[in-house]
């Protein structure tokens, strides 16, 4: 039976499940280079035979490195820069995705949303989530910001990265700035325009960067080198998982993850002390 036209058409309706529009929590607009965006699962063990799907699957079999995406089930993405889940045959609670950006220009993130019951109630099905900028991420020459590392508390020639910290920096008690971990215990930190104040620049600027992590160092699973990051669960609207904001569940700073850092007004920091986590 027909649900919008007369029976004398042939109709079709697909009805969206969720919308994805991936933001770039700097610039605050669309990611317009294409990014993967996929449903969260353990990648496919490609590892036995060479199965030619593109140059991604060549760069990892020739260097061999674990894909992080594998066969998961992309969500197609449209000219628009949004990816579009169609409802199929069954029905869920909830969706988890995962985002990842090969060429490094954004940190990844997992994050599962819910889904109405009905699937004609109009409530939210479109999702913002922001991506922080991962180490190849486009910057000018004039931010002001820092490039940091983080380790556990090991020594240089044995040290262990800390994997997807989340960064703040904070002048006079408000949070100016904010960035999320790679897997190789980097960041890209870059303070808002508004981090100076009104009235003179001071110079120099200095915040306290404090970064947080997991308690413990969790295992990687072989099959899949985004298996220990972070799920962050939104269980209802409001949505305040999107953004980025919030630190996932458990995170904590520790004595030597917080330090004052003295920065310079239209200056990137490079080759700075290293951040240490030490539980």
């Amino acid at each position: 039976m027909n649900q919008l036209l007369p029976e004398v058409f042939a109709e079709r309706v697909e009805r969206l499940m969720l919308g994805i529009e991936p933001r770039d929590a700097m610039r605050a607009g669309r990611i317009a280079k294409p990014i993967d965006v996929v449903l969260d699962g353990v990648p496919l063990d490609r590892s036995a035979a060479w199965i030619p799907v593109g140059p991604a699957l060549a760069w990892d079999r020739l260097f061999g490195v674990p894909d992080a995406i594998g066969a998961l089930t992309r969500i197609p993405r449209h000219h628009s820069c949004r990816h579009a889940l169609l409802f199929g045959s069954g029905m869920v609670a909830a969706v988890t995705i995962r985002l990842f950006d090969r060429q490094r220009r954004f940190a990844p993130r997992r994050i599962r949303y819910p889904l109405p019951a009905n699937i004609r109630i109009a409530s939210p099905r479109v999702r913002r989530p922001a991506l922080y900028p991962g180490a190849a991420y486009d910057i000018s020459d004039a931010v002001t910001g820092l490039r940091g590392r983080v380790t556990w508390n090991q020594p240089g020639s044995n040290e262990v990265p800390a994997r997807w910290v989340r960064v703040e920096a904070v002048i006079n008690g408000q949070i100016v700035g904010r960035a999320h971990g790679d897997d190789r215990g980097e960041f890209l930190l870059l303070l808002d325009s508004s981090a100076g104040g009104l009235g003179d620049l001071p110079t120099p600027l200095t915040a306290q960067v404090t970064v947080f992590g997991p308690p413990a160092r969790l295992p990687v699973p072989a099959n899949d080198p985004l298996g220990d990051l972070p799920l962050e669960v939104l269980p209802a609207d409001p949505d305040d998982i999107s953004p980025g904001e919030r630190l996932p569940p458990g995170y904590v700073s520790t004595v030597l993850s917080s330090r004052p850092v003295d920065f310079e007004l239209g200056r990137l920091l490079t080759q700075q002390n290293k951040f240490f986590f030490n539980p």
